[in-house]
Formats: structure tokens, sequence, C-alpha cells
């Protein structure tokens, strides 16, 4: 009470400064207070203490002075509606992200979490979001093969009545029974449909088109070029896990010298080269996907590799810097019912010619161009002959002596009998 008294009595200029007129800092502990108090500069103070009240008790009379009467009345509305205005919510205010914005067009990274200074809220967790993130990139995935594997079921259902439909009016629609025995080799195709021809000059064109209306197996066209893309890609990354849900129990790998191969095999095998890691850049440069219209359980592409040898090959073999070029190979895979692979072909070389692999095709190739052969003829470049050499050169040149000879002697007898005529 008597700080406050005293803070009255001072004049505003006393108020400035850092002391009283009597010399005690205007901050002081209470202990100073009491000291000074006790003294005999505290009357003065004291005394305009009462003359301030004296003036206090007539202000009332006096329009002169001021009580700040009206401003503190002003005041204490004001804070009264501020009090019912903060009853009623706003709506938070819109956040254009013009902040983030401005970091990323100067090439800086924006923050992680966007939003206003305003917004209270705890700093987020990496670990967390990231674990958030993983978790909705797996249940988008999930819901993707769902869809897919949907898609695939719904068209193959619908394919599937399509054909029982169909089936009926095969017969009747252009009398070619749809029966294997055009196929007179060792080699069964388990699906078959018969040869239907397009009109025109050039015979026997297959109406392609026609003839996989009339198959039929239940896997669509589409579906069989992406399982079949699916499991060269999974040969291509060496991955063993995803070969082996592909293939079938009744696998077999048909090359134009290895196999049959089974699956535990040829997995085995394939492995064992580790191509990928002697050939980095290998590109299988593959095109020409189409589904055999006379075997429709059957997909063939061609391929034309390039990769250069700059890794060690089969654990043995270092690396040599060759550039391989293989000549273009025919390659096909065999779907069963269930869309599993029962056989694959590779390695078929159609123009020796091309390249640099003496005319192989797949490993047997790669070994000849880098210049390790293996130690059998089968996996060399063709060579004639002897016996070839002799029916398709010496046989020509002696069957034109032979032709002279005759005519030599019809001519000589000719003569011989003109002469006793």
């Amino acid at each position: 009470a008597l700080i406050t008294i005293a803070a009255a009595a001072t004049s505003s200029s006393a108020l400035r400064g850092s002391t009283f007129p009597s010399g005690l800092p205007a901050r002081s502990s209470a202990k100073q207070w009491s000291s000074w108090r006790s003294g005999t500069r505290m009357q003065p103070i004291i005394s305009r203490v009462r003359h301030m009240r004296a003036q206090q008790s007539s202000s009332d009379t006096d329009p002169s002075r001021y009580s700040f009467g009206a401003e503190i009345e002003q005041w204490k509305k004001e804070q009264k509606e501020k009090e019912e205005q903060a009853k009623i919510p706003e709506d938070p205010p819109k956040y254009s992200f013009g902040d983030e914005i401005g970091l990323i067009e100067k090439g800086e990274e924006p923050p992680r979490d966007l939003g206003p200074a305003s917004w209270d809220r705890p700093p987020a967790d990496p670990l967390e979001s990231l674990r958030q993130d993983m978790m909705a990139a797996t249940q988008a995935g999930e819901q993707l093969e769902t869809k897919r594997a949907a898609a695939g079921s719904e068209a193959q259902e619908e394919k599937k009545e399509k054909k029982e439909e169909e089936q009926d009016d095969d017969e009747e629609d252009d009398g070619v029974p749809d029966e294997p025995p055009y196929l007179v080799s060792e080699y069964q195709a388990r699906e078959w449909v018969a040869p239907r021809y397009k009109p025109g000059d050039l015979e026997g064109v297959l109406n392609e088109a026609t003839m996989l209306k009339k198959s039929r197996f239940i896997l669509p066209e589409d579906l069989m070029i992406e399982k079949a893309q699916d499991v060269l890609k999974a040969l291509g990354d060496g991955s063993k896990m995803d070969l082996m849900e592909q293939l079938a129990e009744d696998f077999q790998f048909i090359g134009p010298v290895v196999g049959p191969l089974d699956k535990e095999g040829f997995i085995r095998a394939y492995n064992g080269f580790q191509l990928k890691e002697a050939l980095p850049d290998l590109k299988e440069n593959v095109f020409g996907w189409t589904v055999d219209p006379m075997e429709p359980n059957r997909v063939w592409w061609f391929s034309r590799k390039i990769g250069t040898h700059t890794g060690k090959f089969g654990g043995s073999i270092q690396p040599t810097g060759i550039r391989v070029e293989w000549p273009v190979e025919v390659c096909s895979v065999c779907f069963d019912d269930e869309g599993n692979i029962y056989r694959l072909t590779m390695g078929y070389s159609v123009d020796r010619e091309m390249g640099n692999t003496g005319g192989l095709g797949a490993v047997f190739g790669l070994l000849n161009a880098i210049g390790h052969p293996l130690p059998f003829r089968e996996a060399r470049p063709w060579q004639p002959s002897a016996r070839f050499l002799f029916f398709t050169k010496a046989m020509p040149r002696l069957r034109d002596l032979l032709k002279k000879g005759k005519d030599w002697r019809e001519k000589l007898l000719k003569e011989l009998d003109e002469e006793l005529d």
C-alpha cells in the first residue's frame, strides 16, 4: 500500500527518472523501502499524498480534473465483446501453400509437414511417416493385384462361356474339324486349331483372327503375352522364386542342343551361368510377341541380344571386354489351363551369318564369341562334313563328267556307224 501511495504521489517527471527525489531507486527491495520509510525523508512524500487525496476528493466537482472513467468503461465493454466473440468458433484460415510454392520455384526443398505456423501440432515422426507410407503402398499394391486377378478371372470366364457357346457351331461354320491329326510328329500340342486361310492370290496365308476366335483355350491372348514377358523378366533378374511360381510341375526346357530339362534342372543351370554379372549391359531386344493361331496356348517372340563381356562368367572366365552380338533367336512358351508354363524354348538361331557368335544362340554363342567354346561339336559353329562336301561339291562335278563321257561315247559310236555304211 505504501508503494502504491508513493507511486501516485510522485510526479510524472520523477517517475521517468531512475530515482525518487529523495535519492531512493524507483525499483528497490522491501528491506530498502522499510529503511527509507523510517527516516526523515518520508515526511515530504506523506505530505504530498495527503495533498493528492484532497485534490482527488474534489475531482467530482472540478471539470478540469480527468478520472479516465469513460476509458475504463469502454475497455470493459470491448473486453466483454471479445469474450462473446471467442465463444463462436471461427473457420480456420485457408492455406494457399504460397511459401512452399516459392521454395519450389527457388529450387529449395519445401518442409515435409505443410501448413501455416499457426497450426499448433507436434513435429511429425519420420519413422512413423515412413511406416504409414509403406502401409499405404502395400495396401495400394494389394488392391491393384486383387483388381488384376478379378479382371483376369472375369475375362477367362467370359471367354470360356463364349467358347462353350461357339463350340457347337464350329463344325457348322466351315466343316473343318479342330482335331490334332494334322500333327504327325512326336510332339503333340495340347491345344489345336485347324488352319483357316485368307482368300487371295497367295495361298496358305492363315486367317489368324478367325482361328483365334475358334480357340477353346481359356487364357486371353493379352494375358498370355503379359505372363510370357513376366517369365522373361524373371530370367533376366535371376529371381528363382518368381520362376518357381510361374513354371508348372511338368515343365520342360527344350533348346537346339540342350534338353529336355525339368524345372529344377533348368533353374539350376540358368542361374549357374550368371549372365547379368558377366554382361551387366545385356539387352534382350525382344519384339514380335504373337499367339500361335494353330496352337493357341503358345506365345512366340524374337530376340536380338547385345551385351559386353565386362564381368566374370561362370565363376572362372575373366572379362574380355568383347561386345557380343547374337543372331536373331526365336523363343516360345506354352501355358496349361492354370496359366503355368509347361514348355520353354530358347536359343534357336534363324540366321547364322548374323552377329559374332558363329551362328550359335544362347550360352553356346556367348562362349564362342569370347573365345572359350566348349569342347564338343554341338557347341561350335557349323562346319560342313566330308560327306556333305562330297554330295554337294564332288557329286555335281562327277555327274557332269559322266554326262560328258556318255555324250562322247554316243558321238564315237555314231561316227563308226557312218564309216561302216
